[in-house]
């Protein structure tokens, strides 16, 4: 196990997935997309059998290796790992991560600003796993809630 400093804490949902090469995929989560090895569980031979990553909190999965010898990406397995909601923006914050990653070939959509008001760019890892990463755009939705109020406004003349 490799000393960290993370904050236990329980999971109402914990991703788990399935990874070729666990090794490889620990090293692209930490490198590519910014998360953080909590706990590793390896056997005396020094094999890993599980990898707790987190990027920030409440964004966890776990790394397991296949049951079976298939060496082809998973197909239309998708996670939402969501910013911290707040009243911060975070949109600059969103772009700087998809731009960092792109330059890794990691991202395949975005940044796209979604009609639901969030901003989000959508990742494929080398296993196929899609991951979507989003920030609340607050600008439009005041914009939205001001269009709103105006809508009933007009309604109740």
């Amino acid at each position: 196990m490799e000393p960290t400093e993370h904050e236990i804490y329980p999971m109402m949902l914990f991703p788990t997935f399935e990874v070729r090469d666990i090794e490889a995929s620990v090293e692209w989560y930490t490198r590519i997309l910014g998360f953080s090895l909590v706990y590793r569980m390896q056997d005396p031979g020094g094999r890993t059998h599980l990898a707790h990553l987190r990027r920030l909190k409440h964004q966890d999965i776990l790394l397991v290796p296949r049951r079976d010898d298939r060496t082809e990406p998973c197909s239309g397995v998708a996670v939402t790992l969501a910013f911290s909601a707040g009243a911060v923006d975070r949109i600059p914050e969103l772009n700087a991560f998809a731009e960092r990653i792109a330059d890794a070939g990691a991202v395949i959509e975005g940044p796209v600003d979604r009609p639901w008001n969030t901003r989000d760019v959508v990742v494929r890892d080398p296993d196929g796993y899609r991951l979507v990463f989003t920030t609340p755009d607050f600008a439009r939705m005041r914009d939205f809630e001001a269009t709103m109020r105006a809508v009933r406004e007009d309604l109740a003349k």
